[in-house]
């Protein structure tokens, strides 16, 4: 449990320390291009994702099983993968530069997709993350990812500083992709074999495919009810609105990283919950299900009320219908913190399917309501979307569990009396925390008296 808990530590360094700079320097960045330039760079990059996400072959999993079954096979393993994937991206590469200049032709977005796409052969590597979440050292891939994100954050600030053009963006931002992977592969590498074609494995690889469909499609929903509303509104709207959209929904977005973390950390507490007492699992989930709840409902009533102050600052004039955008799209926040809980619950009980179901309802539904609004309200409309899809995938998760449990779960979630009993706990727990503090520091203070 030990390495449990330090993999998700590690996890939650890589999320920090990765969010407030990113958002500085994506504020920098987006002031710097434009609304025009900044939406067209970010119209290819959620183009590349969508590709990325059918690139990856649901092997993001599948390596993690088949590690952890033959681990001494790992050297075959490993190769075959990345060779599936590197094979799958260079595919997926070169039909997305394809698609996005047969659909928009210009300069400046074939620029930008060559670039965006190049991001599937180096994810290819992304097969280490697999092997060394397997043998509990993920310190090795975070490590390297954390510290090159940082250095190279400060290498935009200063091509922002001398007023660089669009191209050297591009560049600096595949520059830190290789050297990422060149660090991980070379110290995988050194470690161990080294992945190679004599090791490749076709009998595997076919093996795999057959069994990764279900994955491949289950990427290709979440990540295209993720960005269907980017290419979307580059299709109904203008590069400009995207732009405006796209610098709201950063903002937006980067609280979702804090019920991942939590929910990463929270996974094998409730196995341990549910080994133990179903009751003392169930009051888990309920009360994490409620904190939730006032967490999400108070960041959206704060960032809709600090909303235009907050977009001048970081964005400026250029980004002025930004404000508007994230006063709606925060909203997306409620549901998604309550769904993260209720994703977790499904994995433990081994409800998967549910999961996929309500994504995929999630998915159309977004797709059809932006088909409806962005004519009409540009990225307002797309903001509505989101929240709308995100609802429904929490409510037909909730719905589909045909135990009953996620709909209990979700009607105790503001009882009044549940919450004081929370709250008076919570306070218990700090309480005693604090005197245990103090008691120890005293203790160990005796000795020195």
């Amino acid at each position: 449990m030990r390495k449990v808990f330090e993999n998700s530590s590690w996890l939650l360094i890589d999320k920090i320390s990765k969010l407030f700079p990113g958002i500085l320097v994506l504020a920098l960045m987006a002031r710097h291009l434009g609304p025009r330039v900044f939406g067209i760079w970010n119209y290819t990059i959620a183009f590349s994702a969508i590709m990325a996400s059918i690139a990856v072959l649901g092997m993001d999993k599948l390596v993690i099983k088949e590690l952890m079954a033959s681990e001494e096979d790992s050297p075959r393993i490993v190769s075959t993968i990345a060779f599936m994937r590197l094979t799958a991206a260079l595919a997926c590469m070169l039909l997305s530069i394809f698609l996005v200049h047969l659909m928009n032709p210009g300069p400046v977005y074939l620029l930008c997709i060559i670039f965006s796409s190049f991001t599937m052969l180096l994810q290819s590597f992304d097969v280490m993350d697999g092997f060394y979440q397997v043998s509990n050292s993920l310190k090795t891939v975070i490590v390297p990812k954390v510290t090159v994100f940082l250095v190279f954050c400060a290498i935009k600030c200063i091509a922002i500083f001398y007023n660089a053009p669009l191209l050297t963006f591009l560049w600096i931002t595949l520059l830190e992709l290789v050297t990422t992977y060149i660090w991980i592969l070379g110290k995988y590498s050194l470690q161990f074999t080294p992945p190679s074609l004599r090791q490749v494995s076709l009998r595997m690889a076919r093996r795999l495919l057959g069994d990764s469909w279900v994955l491949i499609m289950a990427n290709l929903v979440v990540v295209l009810f993720m960005k269907v509303d980017n290419i979307l509104l580059n299709m109904l709207a203008t590069p400009e609105e995207l732009g405006n959209y796209v610098v709201a929904v950063r903002i937006s977005e980067l609280w979702y990283a804090l019920p991942t973390v939590v929910s990463t950390a929270m996974l094998p507490m409730l196995f341990r919950k549910k080994e133990q007492s179903q009751a003392s699992y169930l009051q888990t989930l309920g009360r994490w299900l409620r904190i939730s709840c006032f967490i999400s409902l108070s960041l959206a009533v704060v960032i809709s009320l600090s909303a235009g102050m907050l977009m001048q600052l970081l964005y400026g004039s250029a980004y002025a219908t930004a404000a508007g955008i994230l006063r709606i799209h925060i909203w997306s926040a409620i549901p998604v913190f309550l769904m993260l809980v209720i994703v977790q619950y499904l994995f433990v009980e081994g409800k998967y399917k549910l999961y996929l179901y309500g994504n995929v309802v999630g998915l159309v539904l977004n797709v059809v309501i932006n088909l409806l609004l962005i004519p009409h309200t540009g990225g307002k409309g797309a903001a509505i979307a989101t929240v709308a899809a995100y609802a429904s995938v929490y409510i037909m998760m909730v719905v589909q569990d045909k135990s009953g449990q996620a709909w209990l779960l979700a009607r105790d979630m503001l009882h009044p009396v549940k919450i004081y009993t929370d709250v008076a706990d919570i306070s218990q727990i700090l309480r005693k925390s604090w005197n245990t503090y103090l008691f120890s520091g005293s203790h160990k203070s005796i000795p020195h008296e």
